[in-house]
């Protein structure tokens, strides 16, 4: 029953009101709180909130208070997962991404705890579209290429068609036809095999606009024509309603103008209480084919003011300006044209659209690695397999001749596969190292960018310049393991002496203090995975960073040594500094411990611990697992 009725996000703005109004529900309200303060009691607030979801009608605060309330004093874990369910899910309706967000997390904390699987990963889904509706466009495409990586591993083919049909919008948005016509037909496979009709119904009407907006008119009707089937199959007035608003842009796009306007009529897009702006710019688009230029212009300009006092949706923003500039072509005024222009590049500038499509990218050229390696074992078992029946098959000394015969044309064949799985593996290899070269010549540019940004700075501007030449250096240690990555022969593991090395040679060199100060390296030769070289990089840099800004002050000259070796289990990593210590470094009233709490979330990720030591300067001694 939790399943996505707010399906798409596009969609998600029609709001209906019940005849009898707020008074019939308050009235309903009331009958149930006279009921005793128990489970039965939770459900009944379930079970009216849900009514009142599938009507669009308004729900008073008070019933998910009082039922949340009453969920957490009875320790009710299964109610509490469907109640913050049921407030999510108004918050969608409602656009309120600012309390939906809030309410999805507790949705999925009290789903865990109940064993509710299916509402756990809908409410996952749903907290993608909640993020990309408060503007956190890039985290919402990062974990829905995640969602749907994990649901396809699981085998759960209908929370993977859900979160692929977000993809599809998100890279619709983008602007990128490719990846949107691999994430919705991958959606609409999903969906079907799943066999559940709502989830077809959802996947398909999205896949008619799409198809629409990267103009295949012809497809985009025969998508919308299945959802419609499917959405009337189930009764589903919601459902029905985005099935037909998708026929109707497909027919608009196709030029069936008399066939768009039926189904607008039907919808009463843009009258009363029916006020979606996808829906009411689709429509100005069809108003402004058909010659009526001031209702379209209208009809979009309002649809406009909606987005902007609700879910300032940057996709629908960035459309509806693209509708009014086309409605300003038609009227040949030149002024309004470059006027929606600007705001429309405005709009798709706040998208970052260049690093979400590279962020999406490359999640789906990580994913085809993937496949590809799963590819290999596939063969490999294959070949086991193969072998073993022949094994079994052959028996006796004349059916050992014919095996001998077998073996031999067997072993063509595996030395063929063998060459085909080497050829595999080389280019996964290549893909991985050429993923490294990005991110190096990525985090190259950013680093450039902070150095220019530096030289840009007052020169009494000390503290920023600080700031930036730090931030600068955090960039540089993790651009030296991508470095190292690209032209080692390992694509997954850094070696660590050779790492550490040039990462204190490259802080000397930015702090100027290579004949002042020298650096010990003793690091046993050992190999580390990215996930674990990463961090420790980091933190290697914050502190010799900090003993080089404040244990050699007035030209004093020292060392400083950077120990790293496996202990028993455990991997052990030590800077030291002979310097003047804690007690003589000097304070500074404009620090704020960054480099500090820094240090302490990499350790905790690293799942380590750390101590310190005064003796002699100062040192910080780390230990974590392997």
């Amino acid at each position: 029953m939790y399943f996505i009725r707010f399906s798409l996000l596009i969609f998600s703005m029609a709001f209906a009101v019940l005849l009898h109004g707020q008074s019939s529900t308050e009235e309903r309200l009331d009958s149930i709180l006279a009921t005793p303060a128990d489970t039965s009691q939770v459900r009944a607030l379930i079970q009216l909130s849900y009514n009142l979801a599938e009507t669009m009608s308004d729900i008073p605060d008070r019933l998910y208070d009082r039922g949340i309330e009453l969920g957490v004093e009875l320790k009710d874990y299964r109610g509490l997962a469907n109640l913050y369910s049921e407030l999510y899910i108004n918050c969608l309706n409602n656009g309120d991404a600012d309390k939906g967000l809030p309410a999805v997390a507790e949705a999925i904390r009290y789903a865990g705890l109940s064993g509710l699987k299916s509402m756990e990963n809908t409410a996952r889904v749903h907290e993608t579209i909640l993020l990309m509706m408060s503007g956190a466009t890039k985290k919402a495409s990062e974990k829905a290429a995640v969602l749907a990586k994990q649901f396809r591993a699981e085998g759960n083919v209908r929370s993977a068609a859900e979160a692929y049909y977000f993809l599809s919008t998100l890279s619709s948005g983008f602007g990128d036809k490719e990846l949107t016509l691999t994430y919705d037909s991958l959606a609409v496979a999903l969906a079907r095999e799943s066999e559940h009709d709502r989830t077809i119904a959802s996947a398909t009407a999205l896949a008619s606009i799409n198809f629409s907006m990267m103009d295949l008119p012809e497809k985009a009707l025969a998508m919308a024509e299945e959802s419609v089937i499917v959405s009337e199959r189930i009764g589903s007035k919601t459902l029905l309603d985005n099935a037909l608003s998708a026929r109707a842009l497909a027919n608009t796009t196709l030029g069936n103008y008399d066939r768009a306007y039926e189904d607008y009529n039907l919808l009463q897009v843009g009258e009363g209480d029916q006020k979606s702006p996808w829906r009411m710019t689709n429509k100005g688009v069809l108003l402004q084919r058909t010659g009526r230029h001031e209702e379209a212009r209208e009809l979009i300009l309002e649809a406009i003011n909606i987005l902007k006092q609700t879910t300032n949706d940057p996709v629908g923003l960035s459309r509806s300006y693209m509708a009014l500039q086309t409605v300003g072509l038609n009227e040949a005024q030149y002024d309004t044209v470059v006027w929606y222009g600007k705001l429309m590049k405005a709009q798709a500038d706040s998208l970052q659209a260049a690093e979400n499509i590279r962020n999406l990218r490359e999640m789906e050229e990580i994913h085809k690695t993937e496949e590809k390696e799963r590819e290999i074992l596939d063969q490999q078992k294959e070949i086991a397999n193969k072998r073993i029946q022949l094994i079994i098959l052959f028996g006796g000394l004349l059916v050992a001749l014919a095996g001998v015969l077998s073996y031999f044309l067997l072993s063509r064949r595996l030395k063929k596969k063998v060459v085909e799985n080497e050829r595999l593996i080389s280019e996964k290899e290549l893909l991985v190292s050429e993923i490294h070269h990005r991110v190096k010549n990525n985090l190259q540019v950013i680093s450039s960018l902070l150095q220019l940004q530096r030289g840009g700075l007052e020169a009494n501007d000390e503290k920023g310049r600080e700031a930036l030449l730090e931030s600068q250096n955090r960039v540089s240690s993790m651009g030296l393991i991508h470095n190292k990555l690209y032209q080692g022969t390992q694509v997954t593991a850094v070696n660590m002496p050779d790492y550490i090395k040039d990462l204190g040679e490259t802080l000397l060199d930015a702090y100027r203090l290579e004949e002042q100060v020298e650096i010990f390296y003793d690091v046993e030769d050992m190999n580390l995975d990215v996930d674990l070289a990463i961090p420790l990089g980091l933190i290697i840099n914050e502190l010799v960073t900090n003993s080089l800004k404040y244990a050699f002050p007035g030209g004093r000259e020292g060392l400083i040594e950077i120990s790293l070796h496996h202990t028993n289990e455990e991997v052990q990593l030590a800077v030291t500094d002979d310097g003047v210590g804690v007690a003589g470094a000097s304070k500074r009233k404009d620090s704020t411990n960054f480099g500090q709490s820094l240090i302490g979330l990499l350790v905790e990720k690293l799942k380590g611990s750390y101590r310190t030591s005064t003796e002699k300067g100062y040192g910080v001694v780390i230990s974590f697992q392997k």
